[in-house]
């Protein structure tokens, strides 16, 4: 990997360019002059990173513009004023308030429905994935790529949807459906 002073006058040029961003935001009425350069800079520093190095030089340029970032609102938070207020005392309501009923068993099986069975469901869904692959000709490595690829997917969306669902019966469908694609397995 050549060209290191290269890289260097790109992640030099990214850390400009987040400079030149938080100077324009930071000015009381908009300008899209700066706005512009600001993103044209960013814009030239991944160009430069990419042409240098590739996706390594795009990862060392984003890094530093990231950096410069993170060290620029470190800054302003550090020397922001004190809030005067009180945290407020309001509560999230995870748990009931005074001698309510936990339900705990309600608690436990929404659990056991979400994360459980919402992961054998999820490993259900990448089998039925895995052997759709196989039977449209993708080759074993690629056909297993696609299951674990999907796995974590498929169980990110089904534990969203049982969340968001009120009723068990629902939340049984849903997971009857997400592992459905396994059966083709055994037919």
């Amino acid at each position: 990997m050549g060209g290191g002073g290269l890289l260097a006058a790109g992640s030099a040029l990214a850390v400009v360019a987040v400079i030149v961003l938080r100077y324009s935001w930071g000015r009381p009425g908009r300008s899209g002059a700066l706005n512009g350069l600001g993103w044209a800079l960013i814009a030239a520093a991944v160009a430069v990173g990419c042409a240098l190095a590739g996706a390594w030089g795009i990862a060392v340029v984003s890094l530093w513009a990231m950096g410069a970032a993170c060290a620029i609102l470190g800054w302003e938070a550090w020397q922001s004023p004190r809030g005067r207020e009180r945290a407020s005392s309001r509560r999230a309501h995870v748990m009931p308030d005074g001698r309510a009923p936990l339900h705990l068993g309600r608690r436990l099986l929404t659990f056991a429905l979400v994360v459980l069975t919402g992961f054998a469901a999820a490993v259900c869904f990448a089998i039925g994935v895995r052997w759709g692959a196989a039977a449209l000709g993708a080759g074993e490595a690629d056909a297993n790529v696609l299951a674990l690829l999907a796995s974590p997917i498929a169980w990110t969306v089904i534990v969203f949807m049982l969340l968001m669902t009120a009723r068990r019966r629902r939340q049984l469908a849903i997971l009857a459906i997400a592992a459905a694609p396994a059966l083709t397995t055994f037919i």
